[in-house]
């Protein structure tokens, strides 16, 4: 560096005469691309023809990080001719170095930062802004940042062939204008952010006892943006979600955190992002929850990844239409893999603990345990990722911040949000409080943002390592599954107090569309391959509630049957956990009728909904049907739900006065049947 820039002199056009200096030395050679995250550096002697210095990510790698930094920037801030464009848009996300190379490499960007300061007096703004936002930063950020890992995926077979996308404004030329104390969020409403900024400054919520301020927040936000944790300066890869297939993309609680950051400072891609849209759409009509999720994450993310840290990894991926291991969820049926007994968790009355000893599902406190989202055809449903409300699905994505961090890869469709199904592994609980049991709550949504000290004290510390790529990653030991059912109302061939009440045959005649949809959701050889094991790894039970009797008013019994036998059928080998309450945020009070005679005339009376009435209780209960099918085949249970009868007679109570259950029963195998379409 001091033999290149001594002979430049002083005064105006001094970065024009350094960039044409430094030329030389970033043409000598041939830039080797980076493998993507999980594979191995190609070897490249037989593509190297006869250029002495041969592929310096092989010979000098340390040389070659400089190289590439440099010629980054130069060439995004206009200083290299563009015929270095084809070689330079294809980078790839670094491999994982070692801790002495990144902090040599640290060192030597230190250096190069000074000298564009001492240089660049007279430069276009283009140039600077991408000499500010393409990898240079302090040596101990650079440090903790340039250990970073990320995964994307557009296709099963293109893992590390994502799109590369220009921020708006350059992050770490962001970084100087966020406000010492969040006096103001450019990404969102005024006055709606005033009022989320008033409360929280009258009042800051703690966490672990540690205060957590506006301005700790802003402090932790500033120190992302100039931290370039995705090491790719300007640029964030993308994959976008609703663009259909196969996908994935895993990455650290650092990175979602700076795409938070990012989008609250009103920083967006070109092309727009589903997170940037909802905080605008949702501030604008004065929604303040999904501000309290962002800023929540930040700032319990504030006291957790301190000097740098990277913190855990989040993975969300999108599963095949059809079993690409051949067969599908029939032919696992008819393999008949034995029916074991789920564990039932009953949460009747406010302020109840569910009986089996675990946390409330939708907590997300079990590790090991999927929460299972009720799902429409998007996650956070119809309020669009805005608020909470009366339905599950809407009020869940508010309190799991990550996911709904995760809108920021939907780039396209009318509405911009995440599809369905959709697993989201190591994402965790920032706010409190929600439960299944909406007494609890003290209202009629589904969970409430407490008045003060709204951070969950209680989030998930538990982590696993499970592979990924071939790598081995550590992520939160608790996982988010969005997955829909087939709706029985939307036939419009049933009055809805007939619905309520389990008393409509059209709800017992779609079982095959609600396993399939089930299966796919959580079978895990119908994900990308990179995944497989770390699904596997991390989702060891799944939490649900009355999945499909929610508000498309399924047949509460005719459910609990339906998902338990989808369950048996994974590949995984997970568990059901089975919660059962009296009064549930989507049509409460009918999930009474599995209990039978043992309970549910007790818990109707509970729940205390005009709707439900106890006549309509039956004898037989859930226990009943674990003891009668526990042990048999799924094939067993699957021919006694295809030839259930109609009611008035409940599903269980059928089932238990009809013959001993047997895999020998007659029936076909069903043909694979597209997804439902939105009722």
């Amino acid at each position: 560096l001091k033999l290149i820039i001594e002979p430049l002199g002083h005064g105006p056009g001094r970065c024009t005469r350094a960039a044409a200096a430094m030329a030389p030395y970033l043409s000598g050679s041939e830039l080797g691309r980076p493998p993507a995250f999980g594979e191995e550096e190609e070897d490249d002697d037989a593509t190297a023809g006869d250029d002495d210095d041969g592929d310096l990510s092989e010979t000098d790698p340390l040389a070659w990080r400089r190289h590439r930094l440099l010629s980054r920037t130069l060439e995004q801030g206009g200083l290299l001719p563009p015929s270095r464009n084809c070689q330079l848009a294809e980078q790839r996300p670094l491999p994982l170095h070692s801790l002495g190379r990144l902090l040599a490499s640290a060192t030597a960007l230190v250096c190069l930062v000074l000298v564009v300061a001492c240089l660049c007096d007279v430069v276009p703004p283009a140039a600077s802004h991408a000499v500010l936002a393409l990898g240079l930063r302090p040596a101990v950020e650079l440090a903790a940042a340039g250990g970073s890992s990320w995964l994307m995926c557009p296709t099963p077979e293109s893992c590390g062939q994502q799109q590369m996308r220009f921020w708006r404004t350059p992050p770490v030329t962001l970084a100087a204008s966020v406000p010492p104390s969040l006096e103001h969020l450019p990404g969102a409403a005024n006055a709606t952010f005033a009022a989320v900024r008033a409360r929280w400054a009258a009042s800051p919520p703690t966490f672990k006892g540690t205060a957590v301020s506006l301005s700790t927040v802003a402090a932790f936000s500033k120190e992302l943006l100039y931290s370039d944790p995705f090491d790719t300066g300007a640029q964030v890869p993308y994959v976008d979600f609703q663009a259909g297939g196969s996908m994935v993309v895993a990455i650290t609680q650092r990175q979602v955190a700076f795409l938070v950051v990012n989008v609250l400072m009103g920083n967006t891609i070109p092309a727009g992002n589903g997170l940037s849209d909802a905080l605008e759409r949702c501030s604008s009509q004065g929604h303040t929850d999904i501000l309290y999720s962002l800023l929540s994450l930040l700032g319990i993310l504030s006291q957790e990844l301190e000097g740098g840290d990277h913190g855990t990894m989040i993975v969300a991926s999108t599963p095949a239409d059809v079993d690409s291991s051949g067969g599908g969820w029939e032919g696992r049926l008819f393999y008949g893999p034995v029916l074991v007994a789920p564990e039932v968790c009953e949460e009747i009355g406010a302020g109840s603990s569910p009986s089996c000893g675990k946390p409330d599902f939708m907590s997300g406190g079990a590790p090991g345990q999927a929460v299972v989202d009720i799902a429409g055809d998007f996650v956070g449903g119809g309020s669009q990722l805005c608020a909470l409300a009366n339905s599950q699905d809407e009020s869940l994505v508010q309190f799991y911040s990550e996911v709904l961090a995760f809108a920021f890869f939907v780039g396209s469709g009318q509405t911009k949000m995440l599809p369905v199904p959709m697993t989201f592994l190591g994402t965790r609980v920032y706010l409190s409080t929600i439960s299944g049991e909406s007494t609890s709550t003290g209202g009629a949504e589904c969970g409430r943002i407490l008045d003060s000290n709204w951070l969950n004290q209680d989030i998930q510390n538990a982590t696993v390592q499970v592979p990924l790529n071939g790598q081995t990653v550590t992520v939160a030991s608790s996982s988010f599954v969005a997955v829909r059912s087939k709706s029985a109302a939307a036939y419009n061939k049933c009055p809805i107090d007939k619905l309520m009440n389990n008393n409509c045959d059209i709800q017992r005649r779609h079982l095959s569309d609600d396993v399939a949809l089930w299966y796919r959701a959580f079978e895990p050889e119908l994900y990308p391959a990179p995944v497989r094991q770390a699904i596997r790894g991390v989702i060891k039970t799944i939490g649900t509630g009355p999945w499909g009797a929610g508000v498309w008013y399924g047949d509460s019994q005719q459910y609990f049957l339906a998902v338990w036998l989808a369950t048996s059928l994974l590949s995984s080998g997970a568990s059901l956990d089975y919660y059962v309450y009296d009064h549930f945020c989507e049509n409460p009070g009918n999930q009474c009728f599995v209990l039978g005679a043992k309970g549910c005339a007790a818990c109707v009376a509970q729940a205390g909904v005009p709707s439900i009435s106890a006549e309509r209780c039956g004898a037989a209960g859930l226990q009943d049907m674990i003891q009668k099918f526990s042990g048999k085949s799924s094939l067993a249970l699957f021919n006694a739900l295809k030839s259930v009868g109609a009611p008035p007679d409940q599903v269980f109570d059928l089932l238990l006065a009809g013959p001993e259950p047997t895999e020998e029963s007659p029936v076909s195998a069903p043909a694979p049947l597209p997804l439902p379409s939105a009722p």
